[in-house]
């Protein structure tokens, strides 16, 4: 065999076996760049997973049926957070979403909160509406006056009671739950307000026994009412 035969069969051997020692590198370094990858997107996966998440969680049994607004007024409810993987599909994050709404089975303690829970609702019923001490008193309107063609269901209104000769503030910032179904001096029926148990007796005498108008109360944002009272001197003193 010549030398120079011996030569480029050496050569191809030790081409061949660089070649493999490349590709060997080669793989080793993606795999690492795989590895490397995974890990990130492991570690961010995990991460979002336990990341705090807000959801309203019930503190006691809320009945099917009961409308939104008193699972809020009640506090039926506690706002806390869960890592996000613990949340479940639709889970309730403000109270505010509640509104308009009223649950649509039954809530046990410590369930989360849920759009399926809650459904839309427009019951506007009475009772659904007061709570504890709460009563609905109903006023016939042959004795107000006031603003009484633009009051709504959901109104808030001072009321001023007229006695004696002198108008005095009787109690402020008192809800009213409904209104006749043909409101304004032609129509006929009750308003209806919300009062609570302890002034139920005095806002019955106060409608029995005075004029009563009623002042409608800003939507959002209303200053406290200041008490006080007026009569003919008042009037004529420009007060």
């Amino acid at each position: 065999m010549s030398n120079t035969t011996l030569t480029t069969k050496v050569s191809g051997r030790m081409s061949s076996r660089g070649w493999a020692i490349a590709l060997g590198v080669g793989a080793i370094v993606l795999a690492a760049v795989l590895l490397v990858v995974y890990l990130d997107r492991y570690r961010a996966r995990v991460g979002g997973a336990n990341t705090p998440s807000p959801v309203l969680v019930a503190k006691q049994v809320i009945q099917k049926g009961t409308p939104g607004d008193v699972v809020q007024r009640q506090l039926m409810y506690e706002a806390t957070t869960l890592p996000r993987r613990d949340v479940e599909l639709g889970a309730i994050e403000s109270p505010q979403a509640l509104t308009g709404r009223a649950a649509s089975v039954t809530i046990y303690p410590g369930a989360q909160l849920t759009d399926a829970q809650f459904a839309a609702s427009t019951d506007a019923s009475v009772d659904s509406q007061i709570s504890k001490t709460e009563r609905a008193l109903s006023i016939s309107i042959d004795n107000v006056h006031g603003s009484l063609s633009q009051v709504q269901a959901g109104d808030f209104v001072d009321m001023y009671s007229a006695a004696s000769g002198k108008v005095c503030l009787f109690q402020p910032n008192v809800k009213v739950l409904a209104i006749p179904t043909t409101p304004g001096p032609s129509g006929e029926g009750n308003l209806v307000l919300r009062v609570d148990t302890k002034d139920a007796a005095a806002f019955a005498f106060a409608a029995d026994n005075t004029q009563l108008w009623f002042v409608l109360r800003p939507v959002a944002g209303a200053k406290p009412t200041a008490a006080g009272c007026a009569d003919l001197g008042a009037v004529t003193r420009g007060r």
